[in-house]
C-alpha cells in the first residue's frame, strides 16, 4: 500500500478483487483489470495480498500448444474448509460436505421411521454425519460452518417451538445437539426457504430477485425471496400458508393417496408416486387425482403471488419429476386467480437440494465473517 492510499479504499479494493476471483475457475491479471477498473500494479499488489491471507492460489498454467508461455490464473483457494449441510426430514435425513465454494465433496442419507422419537431421530442424524464426513475424509475441526434443515417454522433460537411434524421435535436444541460435535457456527432454519436458497444459488432462479418457491412433496410448502432477500418474518412462520385451511396445503395430498386400485401395502411416502406412474400409463382416476392436486396447490401458490407479485413462482420437492403430469393444470389454475402471471419454472436440482440449500446458508455464514467489507485472514471460525 502506497503512502497515499487510503486504508479503507484498499479494503474494498481487496474485497473486489476477490470476489472476482471467486466468481470464476480461474482469472488472469488482464481480466481482473478489465473487471475491477484498477490498474495492473494494483492487482498485482491486491492478487500477491490474497494470496498472503490464504484465499487466493495460482493455477498451474496450461501449454495452450501457442508457444509461449500462458498467461498465470488465480483462483479462490475453496478446499481450505468445509462446509456441512443438513437435512432433517419426517422420512430421511441427509447430509452433504461441500468446500468454501459449494462443490460437493460427500454425502449421505439415511431412513428414518415418521413416528421416530427424538432420541432415535438424533442418533439417526450422528450417523448421517459421520458418514458424510468420512466419505471426504474429513474431521469435525474442517468445518467451517454447519446448517441445519428442519420441517416446520424456525425460531431465532434454531427451535421448531411453534409447530412440527418431527415427533416430540419442540422440545430439541438441535443448535446444542449439533454445537458438542461441532466447534464452528452452527445455524438452523425451515427447511423450505432453505431449499429456495439452493435455487437461486444453483437452480433455475439464480439472479432473479423476487420468487415465490412452492414444495410440492409428501409436505406443501412456501417460501419467498423479495429483492433478493429471504422472507422471515419476525418469529420465523413466514409462508406457513398451509396453516390455512382455505388454501387447502393441508388436504392436498390426499387427492395422490387415496386413489382407487391403490394397493394396501404401499407406504405413504410411496403413494404419491404410484398415483403419478397410473396417470401416465393412462388411468382415468389417477389422471383426474393428479390434476385435482395441481389445482389444490395453485389455490395457496396464489395468495403467495397475490401478496408478494413475484418474477417466478419455482415448484420443487418429490412431486416435480412428474410436473409434465400436473404443472400445466397448475399453471392454468393460478393464472385465473392471480392479477399478474408470473413466470412459472420447475426446479432443476436433484433430491439433495434441501441439503445443498442448508450450505448456502452456512456458506453466507462463512461469507458474512470473513469477506463482507474487509477481508480477514483464512483461519478456520469459532463458535
Amino acid at each position: 500500500m502506497t503512502k497515499r492510499e487510503n486504508p479503507q479504499v484498499r479494503d474494498l479494493n481487496l474485497v473486489r478483487t476477490f470476489r472476482e476471483v471467486r466468481a470464476s475457475s480461474g482469472s488472469t491479471t488482464t481480466e481482473l483489470v478489465r473487471a475491477t477498473g484498477l490498474s495492473r500494479p494494483s492487482i498485482n499488489s491486491l492478487v500477491s495480498e490474497l494470496t498472503d491471507l490464504g484465499w487466493v492460489v495460482a493455477v498451474e498454467p496450461v501449454p495452450n500448444g501457442q508457444g509461449g508461455r500462458p498467461p498465470q490464473r488465480f483462483r479462490f483457494h475453496a478446499e481450505i474448509g468445509r462446509i456441512l449441510g443438513i437435512d432433517i426430514g419426517v422420512h430421511r435425513i441427509s447430509a452433504v460436505l461441500t468446500d468454501l465454494a459449494g462443490t460437493v465433496l460427500a454425502g449421505h442419507e439415511l431412513a428414518v421411521e415418521p413416528t421416530a422419537a427424538p432420541a432415535q431421530r438424533l442418533d439417526r442424524l450422528d450417523e448421517v454425519v459421520e458418514a458424510a464426513l468420512a466419505g471426504a475424509g474429513a474431521t469435525p475441526e474442517a468445518v467451517w460452518s454447519v446448517a441445519a434443515a428442519v420441517t416446520g417454522p424456525v425460531d431465532a433460537q434454531g427451535r421448531t417451538s411453534m409447530v412440527s411434524p418431527l415427533p416430540g421435535w419442540a422440545e430439541v436444541d438441535l443448535v446444542g445437539h449439533l454445537g458438542r460435535r461441532f466447534t464452528c457456527p452452527v445455524q438452523v432454519e425451515n427447511d423450505v426457504k432453505v431449499a429456495l436458497l439452493a435455487e437461486h444459488e444453483w437452480g433455475v432462479v439464480s439472479g432473479a430477485r423476487d420468487v415465490v418457491y412452492i414444495l410440492a412433496g409428501l409436505r406443501t410448502g412456501a417460501a419467498a425471496l423479495v429483492n433478493g432477500r429471504l422472507v422471515r418474518g419476525h418469529g420465523g412462520a413466514a409462508g406457513e400458508i398451509g396453516a390455512l385451511p382455505a388454501v387447502r396445503w393441508l388436504t392436498a395430498l390426499e387427492d395422490l393417496q387415496h386413489v382407487p386400485g391403490m394397493p394396501g401395502s404401499l407406504r405413504e411416502s410411496e403413494r404419491s408416486a404410484w398415483t403419478f406412474r397410473q396417470a401416465r400409463q393412462g388411468n382415468a382416476e389417477a389422471r383426474e387425482a393428479v390434476w385435482r392436486y395441481a389445482r389444490d396447490l395453485a389455490t395457496g401458490a396464489a395468495a403467495v403471488v397475490l401478496t408478494l407479485d413475484p418474477e417466478i413462482v419455482v415448484l420443487g420437492g418429490g412431486s416435480t419429476p412428474w410436473a409434465d403430469l400436473w404443472g400445466a393444470e397448475f399453471g392454468a389454475m393460478l393464472s385465473k386467480s392471480v392479477v399478474r402471471m408470473p413466470q412459472v419454472k420447475v426446479s432443476s436440482l436433484g433430491p439433495d437440494h434441501v441439503a445443498r440449500g442448508a450450505v448456502r446458508l452456512a456458506m453466507a455464514d462463512v461469507e458474512s465473517t470473513f469477506y463482507a467489507e474487509r477481508l480477514l485472514p483464512a483461519e478456520r471460525p469459532h463458535a
